[in-house]
């Protein structure tokens, strides 16, 4: 479906309904029409007027189908923790001009992360710096006897993209003490030259005089770095979760769906403890964080209702069901008897269905010369084997799953190769279950082609048009999926 989203035509602000025009004339050539499933954006405006166009003229219910990259939901909320709930504002602030101390000023206001991303900066700024770096750290694996001479350059963050301010935590937590001998050579440095220029502080600072180096005022104290080691704990499972639901859920796992609400709730615990554990911290900035950070998440879990895929798709997992359910919202029942009903609505919409004559029939077999029994043989078979009605059943297959678990669905690792297995029995149900667990949790994998796409247009190849790069990237991503395999002919030409 990459082709679907128009790739080559990325639309830029003003150009939202020109986007649309495209994907709907993408829809159309590949007659996608009635095949059209779930939209999986964040939270930009343009998606939701894409949206409400496309429900209109294709007829389905935009609510429904509006999910929210989990991804982007984990990036807000770390956002929250680590500056606040003025996130954006202060995003806007940093890549505003002004003067560089000003901007240092900006961001030693935020505590301990803001001190660190100005000494991380001021250390990249300057290639002595950087050198120095590298030879204090020598000088500290010597000491401590470590075999290992690597050294490593700071990550310098970017903006406030959560994961690289991470990034840039680890590594300068992991680099402390050769930040601190460099910040302390300054500070050290700047007290002699007052104390030369004030005698010791018994005369008023000149006034024509050098101006104080901003990274003084940014030194880190053992608080600090002890407040940098908490951020980074609190941040882990935000990491692991990320990486967990930004891959393709081939299998109907990493990156389904239907992880999406435990994760949530996985989330939420932990984010709950971290405001127990900090909330008698002297320093603010660890236990308004998580509480921002929970607020936020818990937000974005309430919004799961407007869609009852997120539900749906966890109780067809065979090893949840309702129970797993059940189990984490033991203490509200509202919203068990809310999601049974969304979910119950869900199915009905795939009851009515007419059965895919696909879904009907037996898999095919691997061919193999045959008998005239082999023959004999399948003749009967299909007197006793009928095919299934091309009409809606009566049977409500959902109920009947339901009421029929089996003891070994708790071991069941691959919920689309299970329900695959069980077209025949439940065939509406298995269709629906199939499309649930198709969904990605995250667009991380649009967004990487988007990415590639980018890089295709490089100032030698600026007159190629957008079907061209469309196409291009569109055979590169069938062929990585396994869909299609790109023949060498001429072995010699490179790859």
């Amino acid at each position: 479906m990459e082709r679907a989203a128009g790739n080559g035509k990325a639309p830029e602000p003003g150009m939202v309904r020109a986007a649309d025009g495209a994907r709907r004339e993408i829809i159309h050539e590949y007659n996608l029409d009635g095949r059209v499933g779930y939209f999986v954006t964040d939270n930009a405006e343009s998606n939701d007027t894409c949206l409400d166009e496309l429900a209109c003229e294709l007829g389905f219910n935009k609510q429904h189908r509006r999910l929210r990259c989990c991804g982007h939901v984990i990036n807000l909320v770390a956002r929250s923790i680590l500056f606040g709930t003025d996130a954006d504002a202060f995003e806007e602030d940093c890549r505003a001009d002004k003067e560089l101390q000003d901007e240092m000023k900006l961001w030693r206001a935020k505590g301990p992360i803001g001190k660190l991303h100005n000494i991380v900066h001021w250390v990249q700024r300057s290639g002595q710096r950087i050198e120095k770096l590298h030879k204090l750290q020598s000088i500290e694996n010597t000491a401590l006897g470590i075999e290992d001479k690597t050294t490593y350059d700071v990550i310098t963050d970017n903006a406030t993209r959560w994961n690289s301010s991470e990034a840039m935590m680890e590594r300068g937590y992991q680099l402390r003490n050769p930040l601190d001998s460099l910040i302390q050579a300054e500070v050290t440095e700047w007290g002699q030259y007052v104390a030369a220029r004030t005698a010791n502080g018994t005369r008023p600072m000149p006034k024509r005089s050098r101006k104080k180096p901003a990274i003084v005022d940014d030194k880190m104290t053992s608080e600090d770095w002890a407040v940098i080691a908490e951020y980074l704990a609190i941040l882990k499972p935000l990491k692991i979760a990320t990486k967990r639901l930004e891959g393709r859920p081939e299998e109907g796992k990493y990156g389904a769906i239907w992880e999406v609400l435990l994760t949530m709730e996985w989330l939420l615990k932990h984010l709950e403890e971290s405001k127990m554990q900090h909330e008698h911290d002297e320093e603010p900035y660890l236990r308004v964080g998580c509480n921002l950070g929970w607020m936020k998440l818990d937000k974005y879990y309430a919004l799961t209702d407007d869609s009852p895929v997120y539900l749906a798709a966890l109780v067809l997992h065979p090893a949840f069901r309702w129970p797993a359910i059940e189990s984490q919202w033991a203490d509200h029942p509202e919203w068990l008897e809310r999601g049974k009903a969304a979910v119950r609505e869900l199915w009905e919409e795939y009851r009515g269905l007419p059965i895919e004559q696909d879904a009907a029939s037996e898999p095919p077999m691997a061919a193999r010369k045959t008998t005239d029994l082999d023959e004999f043989m399948a003749s009967v078979r299909k007197l006793s084997t009928q095919r299934a009605p091309a009409t809606p059943s009566t049977r409500d297959e959902y109920a009947e799953w339901l009421s029929t678990p089996d003891p070994g669905d708790c071991l069941v690792d691959n919920p689309i190769q299970y329900w695959l297995l069980r077209r025949r029995q439940y065939p509406n149900l298995s269709r629906m279950a199939i499309d649930l667990f198709s969904i990605p949790a995250m667009s991380s994998e649009p967004e990487r082609i988007f990415s590639l796409t980018g890089q295709m247009i490089t100032p030698s190849r600026r007159r190629l048009q957008a079907d061209i790069v469309g196409a291009a990237r569109c055979i590169s991503s069938w062929e990585k999926s396994g869909a299609i395999q790109i023949i060498q002919i001429n072995p010699n030409l490179p790859k």
